[in-house]
């Protein structure tokens, strides 16, 4: 593992944490619902495994009503790319798809992932933000213009359970 401050810029998230969520909908209007998840260090702390759980509904998955989920992240720091990697999978998707990759810069986390679709490339952005000991903003957004536009998706402001 490294030593540096990069290959712990994840530390704080260690904990349980309850989630309120926002789940946009097609009409543009917000779902909100409530999730929780659970992260732990791995493999002597170069890597960490989210165990995430809560009910979703998401419209670009073409899901009609609120569905129960199970998440399973492992996200990973590698010295030699100064990159970290964020893999993802859950119980409507069982396996890990390319991973996002990015990292910290003045206590915000990017991470990007691209993917095909039938209507042509799609980016995927993951932040992390407005970070404390006790509370974390996360939310997901989607790009099918190359970045220039971003439209956010899914929301998570976390609260650590103590």
């Amino acid at each position: 593992m490294s030593d540096s401050s990069a290959a712990h810029a994840f530390d704080f998230w260690i904990g349980n944490w309850r989630i309120r969520q926002k789940i946009l909908r097609q009409d543009g209007t917000w779902l909100e619902l409530a999730a929780k998840t659970a992260v732990s260090p791995a493999l002597d702390g170069s890597a960490l495994v989210e165990r995430w759980q809560g009910d979703v509904r998401f419209f670009w998955e073409g899901m009609q009503s609120v569905e129960p989920m199970q998440g399973l992240s492992v996200r990973s720091y590698d010295p030699d790319t100064e990159n970290w990697y964020i893999h993802w999978m859950d119980s409507r998707t069982p396996r890990f798809d390319s991973p996002y990759v990015g990292n910290f810069v003045e206590g915000r986390g990017e991470f990007f992932r691209e993917w095909g679709t039938p209507q042509g490339k799609r980016l995927g952005r993951i932040t992390f933000s407005d970070i404390t000991s006790d509370a974390v903003h996360w939310e997901l957004a989607v790009s099918s213009d190359e970045g220039h536009t971003w439209t956010t998706i899914w929301v998570m402001d976390m609260e650590r359970v103590r």
